[in-house]
């Protein structure tokens, strides 16, 4: 009985301190999302690149009350071209070190900032140096776009160039006892290489270094351009990392200064205020009301079935029960217009990605609305499937598009067995009942239905592609598995147009009818969880930062976000871009 008491008063405690935790954290959260920021006349928004910018808006009640580095960055994008209009803010600024955003989302910005500049305003940058003395190539791109870059003198410009490196497993997996038995569509869907070969093939080559031309030349190109540069851009990236000092000499610099110097020759120059992206977008409310909507879907992380997740990792896993659910909500709304579905995927499981895809044009054909996508950094092999349901396909440049093909095949355990000196023993009711079985390889009879399975959905995929993009010549010569970037995609007739969120935007509002002086709403999913969802999750999930804490110990988590990959059967091949 003195036992059961103590639990039911441990209990009440435990309770009862969730109950204050709630309370305190409502108090919180309301004063947070209640507050009001002052813009006054004479203001300047500053952007610091190195915070979070996610494609899926966050549901961490802990970021909210604390981190606020983390915005969407659909908002991000929104935000800067509402500056453009507004007469509160003078100019922006950029704090570009180092940044999280894949090189589509980079142009993004960079897009965002060139129609930010047509209003008039000055954009400005400061840097503390680009990249830690190399892989700076992404975040000194984007610091091209604005008027002036200032930069802390004895710092350097890591425009080094692109290395794209992957990591071969089959000489150790062979030692340890386990062969990787997988088969393709075609010599290009390469994501199991990585375990089946040990080095890279001359087609896995050739893919490679043609993505590394495409998405240097299009870095030099830019860079020459907008920084109006005499010298041959190759010799001054060989020459990277370059100084600060010798950045200004060679033209890549505007001034070295450091930033409180800086924001005092702001403030002499007549900028009288300076507040966050975070805060300004914290002032801008959308519109509402029974007026014209259009839905804006994310879609970011492997596609899998079941519901939508995100691992230890940091790498979201796009649940397709998930994605129906949203697009059942987005089904029901009055007055809907237009969807927008913006795309952020290496690709992953194919009757996932044929289940949202179908659905897709299943909601189309019931509403009678246009569907309009729009890639960010990756939307391949499954990713690139689910493209299809759309009328109207935007990408970015830098856009990893493509990858039409499949694969498919097993680990084999059967030689570990053997040294462990362990025997599996069993019986099997029907030929191919031991198919997917790890401790034996594949029979002749089991390998021939087996790819007679990866023929049959590289048949459909490609046929999909060929009925949603008018495909006309030989599917085969876009297909195999072959990795495309935006541009490319664009001359073979994959994607229709380069550009991004803004480009989509405008696409929705022309195919669903809205007039250019028409107010409209856009309703983004998936939804916002509500703050007892938020807080439950807290409470069960402790909301850890993994992420941090294993980049911390020094293990490049983009690794173990490739390895995860390899279980799918339509997914990218495992290389790291070093940019």
């Amino acid at each position: 009985m003195r036992k059961f008491g103590k639990y039911v008063k441990s209990l009440c405690t435990i309770l009862g301190a969730l109950v204050i935790i709630g309370g305190v954290a409502t108090l919180i959260v309301g004063w947070y999302n209640n507050r009001r920021v002052y813009i006054p006349p004479h203001t300047m928004v500053m952007i610091d690149m190195s915070h979070n910018f996610t494609e899926v808006p966050t549901d961490s009640l802990i970021d909210e009350i604390l981190d606020r580095q983390s915005m969407s960055f659909q908002k991000l994008i929104k935000s800067i071209e509402i500056a453009a209009i507004d007469d509160r803010i003078d100019a922006l600024i950029a704090r570009i070190d180092i940044s999280n955003l894949e090189m589509a989302q980079i142009q993004d910005v960079a897009r965002a900032i060139m129609n930010y500049k047509t209003s008039g305003k000055p954009a400005y940058v400061f840097s503390q140096g680009f990249g830690p003395l190399g892989q700076g190539n992404r975040e000194y791109y984007l610091a091209t776009f604005f008027d002036k870059i200032y930069m802390q003198p004895h710092t350097s410009i890591g425009v080094t160039g692109i290395n794209i490196e992957v990591p071969f497993f089959k000489k150790i997996m062979n030692k340890v006892g386990i062969d990787a038995e997988f088969y393709t569509r075609y010599q290009y869907k390469t994501a199991m290489a990585s375990f089946t070969d040990d080095k890279m093939s001359e087609p896995f080559r050739e893919e490679i270094q043609s993505l590394g031309n495409e998405l240097m030349n299009e870095i030099k190109a830019d860079i020459k351009n907008n920084r109006k540069l005499k010298q041959d851009i190759d010799e001054l990236i060989n020459k990277a990392p370059i100084s600060a000092e010798d950045g200004v000499e060679y033209g890549l610099v505007d001034e070295l200064m450091y930033l409180p110097q800086l924001e005092e020759k702001l403030k002499k120059d007549g900028a009288e205020n300076f507040i966050s992206i975070e805060d300004y977008a914290s002032q801008i409310h959308p519109n509402t009301g029974n007026i014209p909507t259009i839905a804006y879907l994310n879609l970011n992380g492997i596609i899998d079935t079941g519901e939508t997740s995100s691992d230890i990792d940091g790498e979201y896993v796009l649940g397709s029960q998930s994605v129906l659910a949203d697009l059942a909500e987005i089904e029901d709304m009055d007055n809907l217009k237009a969807l927008i579905v913006r795309i952020d995927s290496p690709g992953g499981n194919y009757n996932a990605a044929d289940e949202i895809y179908f659905a897709l044009k299943q909601l189309k054909k019931n509403k009678n609305i246009p569907i309009i996508i729009s890639q960010s950094g990756y939307a391949a092999s499954g990713g690139y499937f689910i493209s299809l349901a759309g009328d109207y396909i935007i990408a970015e440049p830098t856009t990893i598009t493509g990858s039409i093909g499949v694969l498919g095949g097993k680990f084999v355990a059967q030689k570990l067995w053997e040294k462990l000196e362990i025997n599996w023993d069993g019986i099997k009711i029907g030929d191919n009942a031991g198919i997917l079985s790890i401790n034996t390889p594949f029979s002749a009879t089991e390998k021939e239905n087996f790819n007679a399975s990866l023929d049959e959905v590289y048949k459909d995929f490609t046929a999909k592609v060929v009925e949603n993009r008018k495909i006309t010549k030989d599917i085969d010569e876009i297909a195999r598995g072959r990795v495309w970037t935006g541009r490319q995609a664009l001359e073979l007739g994959l994607i229709d147009a380069l550009g991004g969120q803004s480009d989509a935007l405008f696409e929705a509002r022309k195919l669903g009818n809205i007039k250019d002086n028409q107010k409209f709403k856009i309703i983004t999913y998936p939804r916002e969880k509500s703050f007892s969802e938020k807080l439950r999750d807290l409470i069960l999930n402790g909301n850890v930062k993994i992420n941090k804490i294993i980049n911390n110990s020094g293990v490049d988590i983009r690794y173990l976000k490739l390895f995860k990959r390899c279980q799918y059967d339509t997914v990218l091949s495992p290389f790291i871009i070093n940019m």
